[in-house]
């Protein structure tokens, strides 16, 4: 058998790929849904009743934003990781499904935030769930690098190794907005809004994806 043949054994990405983007539209467009205007006759509202009801939605309106930017930033890091994953198996696969899984989840408990910001299991489910979007990615980062099990032979190591301090930094960040949600579930949404700001800084993984690797 060839070099080159060799370099490609196991399955492909592409139905990976394909799947995954599908599963992240729909979480994502989900998440517009839980933001419901009331219906009440308009005999039954009082003078500045639209006004008060469109302000009370902003929690369900900034749970939202947040949450579609987390699952933004979580399919950004899915793509990129995809980049330098050469080939799959039947494991990685079932890793894909778990992480997938984990990303459905999410228009619920940001629904259950929406509804209960003030309250610390909502702010806690939530902040699990992110976490666990950030464990699931995690492992498969490290099962396909691994041995160089399912990257590129030249895939360098340090770039490796930068690929799970990203993720990590996501494992500290989102651990203390958990902790502070028994304190003051309120000041959590603030550290929860910053968690994908954080990733808009460039690393030194943007810098590989215009590249391929062999």
């Amino acid at each position: 058998m060839s070099r080159s043949l060799e370099s490609n054994e196991g399955l492909g990405k592409h139905r990976i790929e394909a799947l995954s983007d599908g599963i992240f539209a729909i979480a994502m467009t989900l998440l517009v849904l839980d933001v419901k205007v009331a219906d009440i006759p308009e005999d039954l509202a009082a003078p500045g009743f639209l006004g008060r009801m469109l302000l009370g939605l902003w929690p369900k309106f900034l749970c939202f934003v947040m949450s579609f930017l987390i699952l933004g930033l979580f399919w950004i890091a899915h793509h990129g990781y995809s980049h330098f994953i050469k080939r799959s198996d039947r494991y990685f696969l079932w890793l894909n499904l778990l992480f997938l899984l984990v990303v459905v989840c999410v228009p619920f408990s940001a629904d259950l935030l929406g509804h209960y910001p003030d309250h610390r299991i909502a702010a806690m489910v939530y902040g699990c769930n992110i976490m666990f979007l950030g464990i699931t990615l995690y492992w498969q980062w490290w099962y396909a690098t691994s041995r160089h099990r399912l990257v590129g032979a030249n895939l360098e190591q340090e770039l490796i190794r930068n690929g799970k301090t990203r993720i990590r930094l996501g494992f500290i960040v989102n651990g203390c907005a958990m902790l502070l949600a028994l304190v003051n579930p309120v000041l959590s949404l603030a550290v929860y809004i910053l968690f994908p700001i954080i990733y808009l800084m460039p690393s030194k993984l943007d810098g590989h994806w215009t590249h391929s690797h062999d």
